[in-house]
């Protein structure tokens, strides 16, 4: 079989190649024609005879090129290129029931014997347009440095119109610019791109069928120093109601966080509220009252929080009185004499006080403090007027009155011995107990010797 093949190899040889030439002769002589395609960028004519009658437009299948087939000469099929076409629609021509628009082809080879469009015809979607005007807000990123915060955004221009087909221009919530101020400590300004959010503040990405009629805009930022201001409350005016206290005030806050220039801010410490508004005339009760921070702010300070409004309870309380036994022997004296003694008529008194109840529990009659003044008093029976030093929290409403009976003490006899003396408690004659010489700091035994207040001197050798 390999013989075969190999037998007469030159003569075989010599015949294809007389083949081909014989071929290539009679191509050359017939040139008959070939089958070809090319990709076509597909162009859109009179899109301005919708956009005049308020719609806008979008090819279906989002269609940008066209493939055409074309018929030329063999001899000439080398040579064409996508250039030697034109493939367009003329919204003009658009069929408006189904929106189809028929593609044509313009040659610009004259060795192309015909061309054709693949596909013929194309839909076309209208859709109606908008133009709406948005204000531009400011999207901030990031924190400002510790002890400052962002003041106002100003922005130039505030508004801009956008302009599209209603499907895309509905689903814009905002428009405005974003701004990173993580850090910042002083003011910020720039121009930045203008970008559209939706509704959960999602950046769009714009249609090339969505317009905007500015792309940038000019922003000032402000940084501005922060504060924690005391509230300071001033004494309330008024006068509350007889058998009532003031107690003092209780605030829903204390202070308040608030922001301000840095020069603004330098001497402020706190937040004053007058007296003016604070008034407890004829209260017998709790008095509430509501303010407004913004009203007394200082000058160039303004709130961090939104909630201005704070709530102001002026405490009143009643009053209540009670009963105390105060043992004569419990009251000091004030001014005492050495050349008398100084006896009580009765062994306690009865003090009244008044004052708030927790106030009242916390006193006891050997915190009553009573002394009594018998500075002038000479021999014979006195009323004595005690004073007691209990302080601001407490009124002392009334008390027994106190009889004293003043002997002089007898010659020879120091204060001291005549007391150690009543301090023994010496024997009538009768055999009877002496009557008591009184209490507290009573001088030598003395006694009064009958109800009209007249006293007589009793020695020690007379007994």
């Amino acid at each position: 079989m390999g013989k075969r093949l190999t037998n007469n190899l030159g003569l075989k040889l010599i015949s294809v190649f007389l083949a081909f030439f014989v071929w290539l002769a009679v191509v050359n002589i017939a040139n008959p024609e070939t089958d070809g395609s090319r990709e076509v960028p597909l162009e859109i004519v009179n899109g301005g005879v919708l956009t005049s009658n308020g719609k806008t437009y979008e090819i279906i299948g989002d269609v940008d090129t066209i493939t055409v087939s074309y018929k030329i000469r063999v001899q000439d099929s080398g040579g064409v290129s996508s250039s030697d076409f034109r493939a367009y629609v003329d919204l003009a021509e658009m069929y408006e029931p189904t929106g189809a628009v028929p593609v044509k082809i313009e040659v610009n080879n004259s060795r192309i014997i015909s061309a054709a469009a693949r596909p013929a015809v194309v839909r076309v979607d209208t859709e109606d347009l908008q133009r709406k005007q948005f204000e531009l807000t400011a999207y901030l990123e990031g924190h400002a440095e510790s002890g400052y915060r962002e003041g106002s955004v100003t922005i130039s221009p505030s508004r801009i119109y956008v302009s599209g087909p209603v499907s895309l221009v509905g689903q814009i919530s905002t428009v405005g610019i974003s701004i990173n101020v993580e850090g910042a400590n002083s003011d910020m300004s720039g121009t930045l791109p203008i970008k559209c959010y939706d509704s959960n503040g999602n950046e769009i990405a714009l249609d090339d069928r969505i317009t905007l009629s500015r792309t940038e805009a000019e922003y000032s930022l402000p940084i501005l120093r922060t504060k924690n201001l005391t509230l300071n409350f001033e004494t309330p005016s008024g006068t509350v109601a007889e058998g009532y206290r003031y107690t003092g005030i209780e605030s829903s806050i204390n202070s308040v966080e608030v922001v301000g220039l840095k020069s603004d801010l330098a001497e402020v410490t706190s937040i004053t509220i007058p007296q003016s508004v604070l008034n407890l005339d004829g209260a017998t009760g709790d008095r509430e009252v509501t303010l407004d921070l913004n009203d007394y702010l200082p000058e160039g300070a303004e709130l961090m929080g939104s909630d201005s409004q704070i709530t102001i309870v002026l405490k009143v309380e009643a009053l209540e009185e009670r009963t105390f036994m105060l043992e004569t022997s419990q009251l000091s004296q004030v001014g005492a004499s050495s050349q008398y003694s100084y006896q009580y008529e009765q062994d306690s008194i009865q003090v009244v006080i008044r004052g708030l109840a927790e106030d009242l529990d916390q006193l006891d009659e050997e915190s009553l403090g009573g002394e009594v003044d018998v500075s002038g008093m000479g021999p014979g029976v006195h009323e004595g007027t005690v004073a007691f030093d209990l302080g601001a929290a407490y009124e002392v409403v009334s008390h027994d009155s106190l009889q004293i009976v003043v002997h002089d003490r007898p010659e020879g006899v120091s204060g001291d011995a005549a007391d150690e003396e009543e301090s023994r408690g010496a024997q009538e004659p009768d055999g009877q107990e002496s009557r008591p010489s009184g209490h507290g700091q009573s001088g030598t035994g003395t006694r009064a010797s009958d109800e009209t207040g007249e006293s007589e001197s009793v020695s020690p050798e007379e007994e």
